[in-house]
């Protein structure tokens, strides 16, 4: 696999925003439109988690998404407060794919200045069967997935397992945050920089049901400050 890298940036210059008179408007600023992610194999998952500023001064609007054949927007904020930021999450299959792709997805805006906002994913999709089962989400990998699902009995724990791997570049787990109610959370160093083990164990739960929350796993890489992981428990009802 060849070095995993950024092809693309935008940034909007700020202008006057106080100008006596102006209309609030918002002013979206994203740090990077592009990735790519060298050779992978055919069939394996290529996404990116896109950060989204708003550095104007009322609530920027994210009225649409269009995306290329092949490529599909996985969740986005639909309103980004001013001084906040937000996400877009941009996903390729590549089970149909081969060869060099680059496949983008169209953000409309009511940013008056950037109105339009292409995300573009680059790979070059090689024959033969992936080496393992996951996804890449930028310069990591995650194995098995991104979603965790976890099944106990009544008032039992049960644990797993989610594998980050940083094949090129060096990427640092600092922490895990969230899901409190139903998961304790804990960081497994294997190799610094380069493989953790996020494990996700359940909390004793008497009342039957199915319960979801969703995990920030923070790194040290800029491309990929944070990313999510999805848990989910089915409490057994006592028999």
């Amino acid at each position: 696999m060849v070095l995993l890298g950024v092809i693309g940036m935008l940034v909007i210059p700020s202008g006057n925003v106080t100008r006596a008179g102006r209309r609030p408007a918002p002013r979206a600023v994203i740090p990077y439109t592009s990735f790519s992610f060298g050779d992978i194999y055919r069939g394996e998952i290529i996404s990116q988690i896109f950060i989204i500023k708003n550095e104007g001064d009322a609530d920027l609007q994210i009225k649409d998404f269009v995306a290329s054949c092949g490529c599909q927007l996985v969740r986005s904020d639909k309103v980004i407060p001013p001084g906040k930021e937000g996400t877009a999450t941009v996903e390729v299959e590549t089970i149909s794919q081969s060869g060099k792709i680059v496949k983008t997805a169209t953000m409309q805006t009511n940013d008056p200045n950037l109105p339009s906002i292409v995300f573009t994913l680059v790979a070059n999709v090689l024959q033969g069967t992936p080496l393992r089962r996951g996804k890449f989400i930028g310069p990591i990998f995650v194995s098995p997935d991104s979603f965790l699902a976890l099944y106990a009995p009544a008032g039992k724990q049960v644990a797993g397992r989610v594998s980050i791997t940083a094949d090129d570049s060096p990427v640092k787990v600092l922490r895990v945050e969230g899901a409190t109610n139903h998961f304790s959370t804990r960081v497994e160093v294997i190799e610094p920089g380069r493989n953790y083990n996020i494990v996700i164990e359940s909390l004793p739960t008497e009342t039957a049901g199915l319960f979801r929350e969703q995990i920030r796993v923070i790194t040290d890489n800029l491309l990929l400050p944070a990313f999510p992981i999805e848990a989910a428990l089915r409490v057994m009802p006592k028999q």
